[in-house]
């Protein structure tokens, strides 16, 4: 059997229905995915549009992203809830920040009245997730909710009574001819529920960006949070094949002693013990055991630390010379670090 719309074969040995469908054709079965698929992308490009354009909906995505942020750093977490498949989209967001190193949780609402609201700090974020803005289980749970805790509505409908009561809301948005009454008449979650998602898989990545600014670490982090499956192979797999980096093998700057030019004897010591390189006067490195070792102040036999090479904290070890020393930094007002070359 042939497919016209798609030019592809249809497998012979697929099964026949017991209760065969009204149509059978094959281009009436296609039609049906196409137009889902099509749905799903239009939704996708209408929330893009308004998170490219609309001021109200930035202005409360960035607030409902620091108010994140702000628990995070503060030793709370991020809460989320949602009953049906919002639940399942709550479930999944949190299991995505957690393997990106942001603590979040989960949280039934009925479970909820039923003592799971020992769950919540007062230092944390509750994220409630409703493509309605009027889901009664969530209803119920808000005069329960401990004083002055945060409250962020993921919503398909901004203006209703859980978006307007929340302390920000997070938009997904869709046009009335998006919904799913309007492009297949029942109203089974399809396009609400992929907007929901993919505006929270935003939050995900924008705070996992703003913990972790460096993309070379967020992927460590990520392998060393996620060690099993493809995914954990794959890491892997890059983490043995990968060339040594600076970062990775650098004495951080912070290890380093500091005295200054006029430091007596047992100053340099104090600064020099346990440590591999002391700076004097912020302008001369010295190894620490030579100062160690001396019974007087340093000559002026270091290295001068404007002289010194510098290196960015992502470039391969393997271009340095043997015993070279260079200098790993930012730029060159911020040393990360020291290495000499092997």
């Amino acid at each position: 059997m042939r497919c016209d719309a798609c030019m592809h074969q249809i497998p012979a040995f697929l099964p026949s229905p017991i209760t065969p469908p009204a149509e059978t054709s094959p281009l009436s079965i296609l039609n049906t995915a196409v137009t889902i698929l099509r749905s799903q992308s239009l939704a996708l490009s209408h929330l893009t549009d308004l998170y490219r354009a609309d001021p109200e909906t930035q202005n409360q995505y960035v607030t409902s992203i620091q108010l994140m942020h702000n628990a995070l750093v503060t030793g709370g977490k991020i809460v989320l809830t949602g009953m049906g498949k919002s639940g399942k989209i709550a479930d999944k967001l949190v299991a995505t920040m957690n393997s990106l190193g942001i603590h979040a949780a989960a949280l039934h609402p009925c479970d909820a009245l039923h003592g799971d609201l020992g769950v919540l700090r007062p230092a944390d974020v509750l994220v409630m997730i409703t493509s309605s803005g009027n889901t009664p289980e969530l209803n119920q749970l808000l005069p329960y909710l401990p004083s002055g805790l945060p409250r962020i509505c993921l919503t398909c409908t901004p203006n209703s009574p859980l978006g307007r009561g929340s302390t920000a809301v997070l938009s997904a948005d869709l046009p009335g001819s998006l919904l799913e009454r309007a492009i297949y008449g029942v109203p089974a979650p399809t396009t609400s529920t992929t907007a929901c998602l993919a505006v929270g898989d935003a939050v995900c990545i924008t705070l996992s960006e703003i913990i972790t600014a460096e993309q070379e670490e967020r992927k460590k982090n990520f392998g060393r949070w996620h060690p099993g499956g493809a995914i954990g192979n794959d890491y892997k797999s890059e983490e043995q094949s990968a060339k040594p980096v600076f970062r990775d093998v650098m004495v951080p700057w912070v290890d380093v002693g500091s005295v200054e030019t006029d430091a007596d004897e047992l100053e340099i010591l104090r600064a020099a013990a346990g440590r591999l390189w002391v700076c004097v006067g912020n302008r001369k490195l010295f190894k620490a055991h030579e100062l160690g070792q001396s019974s007087r102040k340093p000559a002026a036999v270091g290295l001068a630390v404007d002289g010194l090479r510098r290196v960015g904290p992502n470039d391969e070890v393997a271009n340095l010379g043997r015993g070279e020393i260079v200098l790993v930094a930012k730029d060159m007002n911020n040393i990360l670090g020291i290495y000499q070359g092997m």
